[in-house]
């Protein structure tokens, strides 16, 4: 079947009205006439942007660009630092760089990492030859100038990115959407909601993804409609994350969701995380929200579940969860069948971290090392457990000793931070950050 001949018209009319539109912007020309094109557009944007170089820069670097990041990252981070100190001057020639010069694998890893490297700049002044990329023929061009443009200061980015949102490569929305998404673009909130209509499901995942980035309320309802109407379980948990962006004490959105807590939907996983959502979500005092949870925790879910739901139901104002899945803990561990699960301490260390029992709490987490043997999952979490209890004991110095000998890496111990405010806080003391400093050197290392 031959192709048609008008589709490659409109598409190419398409994208010369989006690239007027977008360039007359920045370069504050005339609005574009039927004899403007877009490659005089471009020349207009490449003409200002290279104005401060002569391309010759980046020369010393291409090879060492030319290899796959992952697998290089040590080598190339380094490099990277010293292209960055070059300054703005060397942007044109990495924006050159990101249209491979040749059909190999070389020039593809070339583009990616003068992707990579443009991220790191602030590149308003080049938004034309973005734009002229974005709409270019090289898709490896498109891709990058399309992530970058998530990024870059100027407010017709997102202008220009609902336009491409048109265009028909299931990539080219991908990323157009996920680059929206990183614009936090409110404005692009309903055209994406719309797109929870489609009958592909993929469609419907990245416009929710987009969505929960964006975190817009404006459109709720649409989404609360595409939810109600979802038969994809596997998309469920995209709409939480939407709802737990966008939705604050909603009395009918908690209401809806709460039929998922039956697990019959969603996995245990993705049920702790709607528990964790519903903190926010419901009103505070919600009954039916504390009474479903109160349920998880009779039930005797005596793991992460219950314990989520019992810091839930506390947030909503309600202690009485913490209370009773600290009871049904004391119950089980009295048991001699059960003294020795390590988990049951860990997780009791947890319900005294929330009730503020900091002295207990590092008690059980003790328990809970000595307990797990050679689990060194249920080690690290009861070593975590251990240093939060002593950044709220301001016992900086223990803190100190539990970095040194935890056998955590900085990474860990920084990651504990991320789902606990005063640890983060406590890690910023000048002392715990030496410690922290020391504990990256490697050994040997001055």
């Amino acid at each position: 079947m031959q192709p048609s001949r008008r589709a490659p018209g409109r598409s190419a009319k398409s994208f010369r009205s989006i690239a007027c539109r977008a360039l007359a912007l920045v370069l504050s020309i005339a609005p574009c006439s039927a004899q403007v094109t877009v490659a005089e557009l471009g020349k207009l944007a490449r003409d200002r942007a290279a104005r401060h170089t002569e391309g010759k820069l980046l020369e010393p670097f291409v090879a060492d660009l030319s290899v796959e990041y992952d697998a290089n990252k040590a080598t190339l981070e380094t490099r990277f630092e010293a292209i960055v100190a070059l300054g703005e001057a060397v942007v044109p020639e990495l924006l050159a760089h990101l249209v491979p010069a040749q059909n190999s694998d070389a020039a593809r890893q070339l583009a990616s990492n003068c992707g990579r490297l443009l991220a790191r700049f602030e590149l308003e002044e080049h938004f034309g030859a973005l734009v002229e990329l974005a709409l270019g023929q090289s898709e490896t061009a498109r891709g990058e100038s399309i992530r970058l443009l998530g990024a870059v200061e100027a407010p017709a980015a997102t202008t220009l990115l609902l336009d491409l949102l048109d265009q028909p490569k299931a990539e080219t929305r991908r990323l157009v959407l996920d680059a929206l998404g990183r614009r936090r673009a409110a404005g692009a909130a309903p055209k994406v909601a719309a797109m929870l209509a489609s009958a592909d499901r993929s469609v419907r995942l990245e416009a929710l993804g987009c969505l929960a980035e964006i975190g817009s309320s404006a459109v709720l309802e649409p989404v609360r409609t595409a939810y109600a109407n979802e038969k994809d379980n596997k998309l469920l948990p995209a709409y939480i994350e939407y709802f737990a962006a966008a939705v604050r004490e909603h009395d009918q959105v908690a209401r809806e969701l709460l039929p998922l807590l039956s697990r019959e939907r969603i996995d245990w996983r993705d049920t702790k995380r709607l528990i964790e959502a519903l903190a926010t979500i419901a009103p505070r005092d919600h009954e039916p929200t504390i009474r479903n949870l109160g349920d998880i925790i009779q039930k005797g879910e005596l793991n992460e579940l219950g314990l989520q739901a019992a810091l839930t139901i506390q947030a909503l104002g309600d202690k009485q969860g913490i209370t009773r899945l600290r009871r049904a803990l004391d119950e089980q561990l009295k048991k001699p069948s059960r003294r020795g699960e390590a988990a049951l301490y860990e997780l009791r260390g947890q319900l005294g971290i929330a009730s503020e029992d900091y002295n207990e709490a590092y008690t059980d987490f003790v328990h809970a090392a000595e307990k797990a043997g050679e689990t060194a999952t249920m080690v690290q979490k009861a070593v975590a457990g251990m240093m939060r209890c002593e950044a709220r004991r301001k016992k900086v110095q223990s803190l100190i000793k539990l970095i040194r000998e935890s056998g955590l890496s900085v990474a860990d111990i920084e990651a504990i931070g991320n789902y606990d405010a005063v640890f983060r806080d406590t890690l910023q003391q000048d002392k715990v950050k030496a410690a922290l400093q020391a504990l990256a050197k490697p050994a040997g290392g001055k």
